[in-house]
């Protein structure tokens, strides 16, 4: 989950020619209380009864800060079959003529790449393709994979979202859980951990440590000897 610079919290706090980069004590303010709303709704069983859940606070290159948070449920609640994820999660365009308002949210937050999609110069766009593995295949079902994410349901129904002349279907979206969108307003990418690769891949971020960043202390003048000293990185919001 990733912060929102646009949510009415932080806005209403601005001075008129004020953005969200200038108020980092307000964007971790806001970001603190929506953290605590997610994890609230979570241990109040949401997604099932819940053993444990883990997380790391992360901030983007833009200083906004975001969550990974890793969930472990009871054995009655664990997601067993295809059934039981295509309750709770969704790969693809909301009906815009059933659901207005979760199509409204889904489509400015969750269809992965830059609206300049046909551009060769996109910043997703590695050698004419994406990088991040998109668009997806189409697929009629929920498969279980190997170790791995399922491999979510992805009809070629004719749903399109259009904006600046690029076109985005059902192999571009993140997977998202349809009532938990509907609450908040931001970025909120859910995933079934269906093996132990993909917890390793999340517990990693608890793990990693902070950002580090490497000085060198000099007096001025030219010594065969220079200090460097490794330190921690802290951007604004972080220390905020």
């Amino acid at each position: 989950m990733t912060a929102n610079p646009k949510w009415p919290e932080i806005l209403h706090g601005l001075f008129p020619s004020q953005t969200a980069t200038d108020r980092p004590d307000i964007v971790s303010w806001v970001f603190e209380q929506k953290k605590k709303a997610l994890l609230k709704l979570i241990d109040n069983g949401f997604f099932g009864t819940t053993i444990a859940h883990i997380y790391i606070i992360e901030l983007q290159k833009r200083d906004l800060p975001h969550i990974h948070l890793l969930i472990f449920l009871y054995s009655q609640d664990r997601i067993r079959d295809p059934y039981h994820i295509n309750s709770m999660i969704s790969a693809q365009l909301p009906d815009p003529q059933l659901q207005l308002l979760l199509y409204a949210k889904v489509t400015k937050y969750m269809l992965h790449g830059p609206c300049e999609a046909d551009n060769p110069q996109a910043k997703y766009i590695v050698n004419g393709k994406y990088n991040k593995y998109f668009p997806k295949d189409y697929r009629e079902r929920i498969d279980w994979a190997e170790d791995s994410y399922p491999l979510y349901a992805r009809l070629d129904n004719g749903l399109v979202f259009e904006c600046n002349g690029a076109r985005f279907t059902n192999q571009y979206m993140v997977p998202y859980c349809p009532q938990l969108f509907l609450l908040f307003d931001y970025y909120l990418n859910v995933e079934i951990s269906a093996g132990l690769r993909t917890v390793k891949y999340l517990s990693k971020y608890i793990y990693k440590g902070p950002d580090r960043a490497t000085m060198e202390i000099s007096s001025g003048m030219q010594d065969e000897i220079k200090a460097h000293l490794d330190g921690r990185f802290i951007s604004l919001t972080e220390a905020c």
